[in-house]
């Protein structure tokens, strides 16, 4: 079991720098933009303002290094930037899920495939078909 964890750390690590998970205030930015579709760096300071000081510069970086992930999309607006998000929160799940699911196998091989098989086990027919239909939308990387 240790070692199992030791794994799944190292996998999380090497994972890091690819956008695979988010820090609080990434996740803070991503939802109110999630919410209002686009905003510039001093609607989102605003938004978040008023549940935590931040400064400008701060959620500018924040929002500046999610655009360099390639979860934002940004257009000049005057001097500044309006940003919006590159997908839908479906979509970065989708993305996030469909990531962390090859690395497992890509690291575990068949290991992986055999415990999701068993997973897949607990789960009632009707929620297994809805599953199916699911993973038969195929993936969805709109870049």
């Amino acid at each position: 079991m240790i070692d199992a964890m030791a794994d799944v750390r190292r996998l999380r690590r090497a994972s890091a720098g690819t956008d695979r998970f988010l820090g609080p205030l990434e996740s803070a930015v991503m939802d109110r933009m999630w919410a209002r579709r686009n905003a510039t760096v001093r609607e989102i300071v605003d938004d978040i303002g008023k549940r935590r000081e931040l400064a400008y510069t701060t959620v500018m970086t924040i929002m500046s290094r999610l655009h360099e992930k390639g979860l934002l999309v940004r257009e000049r607006d005057g001097k500044g930037y309006v940003y919006r998000p590159a997908f839908s929160r479906d979509e970065h799940r989708a993305r996030l899920s469909r990531e962390l699911v090859r690395g497992l196998v890509d690291e575990f091989g068949d290991v992986a495939l055999a415990q999701f098989a068993a997973e897949l086990d607990t789960v009632d027919a009707s929620h297994r078909s809805a599953l199916r239909k699911l993973a038969s939308k195929g993936p969805r990387d709109p870049r």
